[in-house]
């Protein structure tokens, strides 16, 4: 059992084994036993490899010595004669041998072989059966087989300094060889076949060598290392395993001995342990009421160390002096009854600690005995912590109760005033707040810069009359809202400003109420004079003003977005909502006195995109508030005054007797806004148009009121600026057939009721059809067709124009390619198609043009685009460019209705058109008895100037086409030669020609 904790692994593991750490020396001999077997195993390596060289050398030597006497004998003879066959043929070296070969007396040729290849062929011999190499190397040699390979040639260079003898390991074929070489002197016999060469007797000739093969020794020796590594690993395993049993062996005994020490020393110290770790001070005392046991947490509880507490009176120790007398008169009732109430149960009491200062304690009496004498134990308790923890948890409980409710009547539907007053009461009601019962809130004014008491409880009359306002930074509430800092004073010193007769002592807590760093008021609270403040009353104080500011907040955010939903935001005047809110009040005021009627006037800024576009919104903003201030000058303050939006403004005027009075209001107002408003140093003009409607008796529908004034208003613009018209019910007939007439024309061009009609260019001399205008018409399922005059403005107005335009192109590129396939001899017709002004100017056009051209693939040169002259005038630039695109692309340009707007003769000049169309306004007047020629002479002058064509419009009867044929125009259209037809029966004018032509030749 372990009985100790130590911060060591090793050291715990000694402890329990009994001081003698077990593993670590096991650890130890396993790494001295695996040393030694690896030393044992490296030294019988490094036998046997020494033992494998030093058998080499055995046998080379022996095979040297062999060698060196065979040649010694062959020597000695002087060599042999052999029978002359393949495998032994005449020496070529030999030549200087008189008797090289002989002859036998049977015929038999004999060659000499000399001591040399004598050794030759002994060493081939050798090396064939037994690898053992042995060769002849010479300095000058006469055979080459003699030279020395590398390793000879470095011992001769010896063998010349001295050397007697060289061995080493060399490669031989890429195999291992150990090789010995000695000199090789001229002998007495071996200058017969060498004295041609210089030698003499004595001198170093070369070499003799003889090389042992290492191959099969090293085999041979490593079987023997392997047989090594085999036996030690297992005699290395056996050591650990042996090692490891008897440490295991060796532990358990010493587990056991351990285990019996330390339950001795567990049994011998638990009392003490039990003492000292408890969590409570334990102390005893005998009859006397003297300390005799007093445990480690009793000194730190009390703050007496056990030295000097034993023997001491517990009285005097440890119990206040108010409660000693009760104390000792209950320990003698227990010593004489063996009975006390507070024995065998934990009861609460207050403890005295050596310092003097008192706390809670718990107590658990028991009573013993000690060597038969009674005497008693308790165990104690501080709980201080524990006491301070529901003291906390109670605080906080009513904390968050007084916050929550604080939140909760921020959201109740009661007037502010009196959430105020709740909020104020509720914080004062705080159970563990040391506060008066008195208190107050104030709210910052923006306007007047000072504090104003919204909430007051328990006040005196004094205080409230002196306080109702308060100067910011006078006074205790004062210097809180100036430094937005909690202010606490526990009496009333000279901060505090207001005195009245009679004023008692008292303390305050003024916390400044802020949100978002914003002053919204201040938090006044009473308290007891000399009231020592504390953290949680700070942190709960802090906490209720934000509360109660996020209530002002709200309250001044809900006022904030009441204000703007009725107002607009930038001429602070009532908005439309507020506005017509104000219109139904007094019309059903109006039916409960129907002798009252009311008005209501529209009025709209003339120009006023003109202002804003030309100077900027910013001063179109100033416009518009310099134009309220003016209404608002000449009006009655109980009319009501609205800004709609944009440049609209509305006034309702409520008791109006008869028209007449509202239409004086109207010039009143055109009156006022006469002179010039002055915008940076700039004179504005401005004048509006006003639409009225009265109410009759009966009305009752604001919305409708309101509607018909803008009619009325739309219908004043429409004449002009400045005016004023009276709203009547025809004018709303026409507003509800417009918008009919916008609906039916939206579902015209999805249900497909338009239709494209074809108005023929005719040449007037010869009378041929040149060319065909498209222009649109609408058959209407009830109406029939309907005129181009009343549904082209709407749908330039409402935007449906592009869309049309678009579909009568790609229609009439059909139609004309169409054409010009059935009718081959026809090759010059063209289309001429109308393009409006918002049509022109459409972001895409081009595009849109390209798609139509690309889908029914007629040539752009057949077609012409016709433009009026209104486009060119504002956007110069744009239509330069559009035009120069369209030019590019092949199509013609044509100014169509020339003579009836700017009629600017820089834009024929910079434009690239191809031809002017006279408007009929002007061929008109060429009928006989008006004989009014000049504008028509005019515009085919200018064309022939600019080297454009023209067609004049329009020609209706004989007279017309005679005069437009005399000044000098030969294209012409009009009724004279047809109307506008649908595709066949254009179709069928191609190849017709008008015969009757006045003037035709």
């Amino acid at each position: 059992m372990d009985v100790a904790l130590t911060d060591n692994g090793g050291r715990a593991a000694a402890i329990r084994t009994g001081g003698v750490p077990v593993v670590p020396w096991a650890i130890v001999l396993a790494a001295f036993w695996t040393l030694v077997a690896v030393l044992s195993l490296a030294w019988n390596i490094v036998q046997v490899r020494e033992l494998v060289l030093e058998q080499a050398r055995v046998e080379l030597r022996a095979n040297f010595f062999k060698d060196w006497a065979f040649r010694n004998w062959a020597s000695r003879h002087g060599g042999v004669y052999v029978p002359v066959t393949p495998e032994n043929p005449v020496d070529p070296y030999g030549t200087n041998f008189p008797e090289r070969d002989v002859r036998t007396p049977s015929g038999r040729v004999l060659t000499l072989i000399n001591p040399a290849l004598m050794v030759r062929q002994f060493n081939e011999l050798a090396a064939e059966h037994h690898r053992v190499r042995g060769h002849l190397s010479g300095l000058r040699p006469i055979n080459p087989q003699n030279r020395p390979d590398p390793w000879e040639a470095k011992a001769l260079a010896q063998f010349q300094q001295g050397v007697e003898e060289v061995t080493g390991i060399a490669a031989i074929d890429a195999a291992p060889y150990l090789r010995l070489i000695r000199p090789m002197r001229m002998g007495g016999k071996c200058l017969a076949c060498h004295i041609q060469q210089g030698y003499r007797e004595g001198d170093l000739a070369g070499g003799v060598s003889v090389s042992v093969p290492l191959a099969p020794l090293n085999a041979a020796a490593d079987r023997r290392v392997n047989a090594l590594v085999a036996g030690h690993g297992g005699l290395w395993l056996f050591g650990l395993v042996g090692i490891g049993a008897a440490a295991r062996q060796l532990r358990r005994r010493i587990d056991e001995n351990g285990a019996v020490h330390d339950a001795l020393e567990e049994h011998e110290e638990r009392t003490r342990a039990i003492l000292d770790a408890s969590l409570d001070g334990i102390v005893a005392i005998n009859a006397r009421n003297e300390i005799i046991d007093w445990n480690f947490q009793a000194e730190q509880t009390f703050g007496w160390p056990r030295t000097q507490v034993l023997g001491r009176s517990l009285s005097e120790t440890i119990i206040p002096e108010r409660f000693r007398v009760q104390h000792e008169t209950g320990l003698q009732r227990s010593l004489e009854n063996d009975a006390a109430i507070l024995i065998g149960r934990r009861v609460e009491l207050t403890g005295l600690h050596r310092d003097g200062h008192e706390f809670p304690i718990e107590v658990f009496i028991a009573r013993i005995s000690v060597a038969g004498t009674p005497c008693f134990s308790a165990c104690v308790r501080d709980i201080s912590e524990r006491k301070a923890a529901e003291d906390k948890i109670n605080r906080d409980y009513h904390t968050q109760r007084v916050l929550a409710e604080l939140l909760e009547t921020s959201m109740r539907p009661a007037p502010f005033e009196q959430r105020l007053q709740f909020a104020l009461e509720l914080i004062l009601s705080t159970p563990w707040l040391s506060l008066h019962g008195t208190g107050s809130i104030f709210l910052a004014d923006a306007a007047s810069g000072k504090l104003r008491m919204a909430a007051r409880h328990k006040l005196s009359a004094n205080i409230v009359q002196a306080c109702d306002t308060v100067e910011m930074g006078h006074c205790l509430c004062g210097r809180a809202a100036a430094t937005q800092e909690l202010l606490f004073v526990d009496c009333v010193d000279d901060r505090h400003e207001v005195h009245y007769p009679g004023m008692s002592e008292h303390g305050h807590y003024c916390a400044p109420i802020l949100f978002d760093e914003k002053l919204l008021g201040v938090l006044n609270l009473y308290v007891d004079a000399h009231h020592r403040q504390t953290p949680a009353e700070l942190q709960f104080i802090t906490a209720a003003a934000h509360a109660v500011g996020g209530m002002i907040q709200q309250h001044q955010a809900e006022q904030q977005l009441r204000y703007h939903a009725y107002h607009d935001g930038l001429t602070r005047m009532p908005n439309r909502t507020l506005f017509m809110d104000r219109l139904e009040q007094r019309l059903r005021h109006g039916e409960r006195h129907p002798a009252l009627r009311c008005a209501v006037l529209y009025l709209d800024i003339d120009r006023f995109k003109t202002v804003n576009d030309s100077l900027g919104h910013t001063l179109g903003d100033q416009l518009l508030l310099e134009v309220g201030e003016r209404i608002h000058a000449c009006m009655r303050p109980e009319d009501t005054i609205a800004r709609m939006g944009g440049d609209e403004f509305t006034i309702l005027l409520k008791d109006v007797a008869e028209p007449a009075d509202a239409l004086r209001v109207a010039d009143r107002l055109h009156t006022v806004l006469q002179p010039p408003i002055m915008l940076e140093g700039r004179e504005i003009f401005v004048s509006v148009s006003i639409g009225i409607v009265v109410g009759a008796q009966g009305d009752h529908n604001a919305a409708d009121l309101l509607r018909d004034a803008d009619t009325a208003m739309y219908r004043a613009k429409s004449t002009g600026t400045g005016h004023t018209v009276l709203f009547d019910e025809r004018m709303h007939l026409r507003a509800v057939a417009q918008l009919t007439l916008e609906s039916e024309l939206r579902r015209a061009v999805e249900r497909g009721e338009l239709r494209v009609h074809y108005q023929p260019i005719v040449d007037a001399i010869r009378g041929e059809v040149l060319g065909f205008e498209a222009l649109a018409r609408w058959a209407h399922p009830d109406r029939g067709l309907v005129s181009p005059a009343e549904f082209i403005p709407l749908a330039e107005e409402t935007g449906l124009i592009n869309d049309i335009g678009h579909w009568v192109l790609t229609e009439a590129c059909r139609q004309l390619q169409a054409w010009r396939r059935d009718f081959p001899q026809r090759p010059d017709l063209y289309m001429s198609v109308n393009l409006s002004a918002k049509q022109f100017l459409q972001p895409n056009l081009v595009e849109r043009i390209d798609a139509a051209i690309a889908a029914t693939g007629v040539d752009p040169h057949c077609l012409a685009l016709e433009i009026t002259e209104s486009v060119l005038v504002h956007n110069r630039e744009t239509a330069h460019k559009i035009l120069l695109d369209l030019k590019a692309r092949g199509l013609h340009l044509y100014v169509d209705d020339f003579g009836t707007g700017y009629s600017s003769l820089s834009y024929l000049q910079n434009f690239p058109f191809d031809a002017l169309k006279i408007d009929r306004a002007f061929v008109n007047r060429l009928t006989p008895g008006i004989e009014d020629v000049e504008m028509v002479s005019t515009i085919i002058a200018i064309a022939r100037n600019f080297n454009m064509g023209v067609i004049a419009e329009g020609v209706e009867n004989d007279g017309q086409l005679e005069r437009v044929i005399a000044l000098g125009c030969r294209k012409v259209q009009g009724y004279r030669f047809s109307p506008p037809l649908a595709a066949e029966a254009a179709g069928s004018l191609i190849l017709a020609r008008y015969t009757e032509t006045p003037g035709k030749p």
